[in-house]
Order: C-alpha cells, then structure tokens, then sequence
C-alpha cells in the first residue's frame, strides 16, 4: 500500500499542477482570452485606419487624373478658369473640409497569469496532502503501525548467576 499511497498522491499533485497550469498558467486558457480581446481591438483599430486608407486613395486618384475634381478644389481655392464668372453667396453654410483621423497609438498590453513556480509549488502542496491523508487514512485501518518507544529489553537486576556444570 505504500507505493500506491505514493502514486496516487503524486498523480493528483501532477493533475492539480497540470489543471492550473492549463487554465491560469502562460500559455493557458485565460492568457489566451486577454490575446484574444486585444486582438479583436487591434482588428478593429486597424480596420478603421485601412477604411481611411482607401478613402484617401480615392481621392488622390481623383485629383490625379480627374479634370472637374481639380477644377472643385480650385473654386474651393478662389481660382476661376477663362470665361467663368465667380458669384459668391453670403450666408450659405460653409462646407468643411473633412478632417481624418489618422489613428492613435495602441500599446500591447501585458498578459496577466499565474506564474509557473506558483502552479508547482501548488501541486506539491496538493501531493503533500493527499499524501497525509491516504498515510493517516491507513493508519487508522491499522495497516500502519507505529513502533513503540519502549524497547523492551530484559535487564537482570543484581548479580547475575550462571548456571555451570
């Protein structure tokens, strides 16, 4: 019973150190979330960027090659091409120019998680545990038994006599 006593403690302590590991540890399952969570930020963020990315692009290929898109920019400017006449009117609202946002900076953020010296000192508190249990477990079946401290030794008190023929 000793060395099964042993092997299932180890065992559960190895199970325990393997669980916690798994879920809480560095590589574990609620690491993986907090990975996850500011992976869909960053998707997000960089899916806004992207969007104005292309919206800019349009734009300058518009300005490229498009003749009426120059000639927009430059009325917006005060230029008039040979024959127009400029008419401006009062109290119209402006038109602003749209003001982009180019993003701001996103920083990693740190992982929380239980280190690894904690999930092994956790599964070998575990083991000692079940280990004091099944040990105490036995014993109180009796299959353990404690030597007592008394040595009994059978001491002659007084002179001793030898019997010789």
């Amino acid at each position: 019973m000793t060395r099964c006593r042993f092997l299932v403690a180890s065992c559960v302590g190895t199970f325990f150190y393997v669980l916690i590991a798994v879920f809480c540890g560095r590589d574990g399952l609620w690491a993986y979330s907090q990975l996850m969570d500011e992976k869909r930020s960053l998707s997000t963020h960089t899916a806004s960027i992207e969007k104005t990315y292309e919206e800019l692009l349009l734009e300058k290929a518009a300005l490229q090659s498009d003749m009426d898109v120059i000639a927009s920019y430059a009325r917006k400017l005060g230029f008039v091409s040979e024959g127009e006449k400029l008419v401006k009117i009062t109290g119209l609202p402006l038109r602003e120019k749209q003001i982009l946002d180019p993003g701001m900076v996103v920083f990693h953020s740190e992982v929380k998680y239980i280190p690894e010296w904690f999930c092994k000192v956790l599964g070998l508190i575990i083991f000692a545990l079940v280990y004091l249990v099944l040990l105490l477990s036995d014993f109180n079946r009796g299959l353990i038994e404690l030597p007592n401290r008394k040595a009994h030794v059978n001491v002659i008190r007084g002179v001793p006599v030898y019997d010789m023929q």
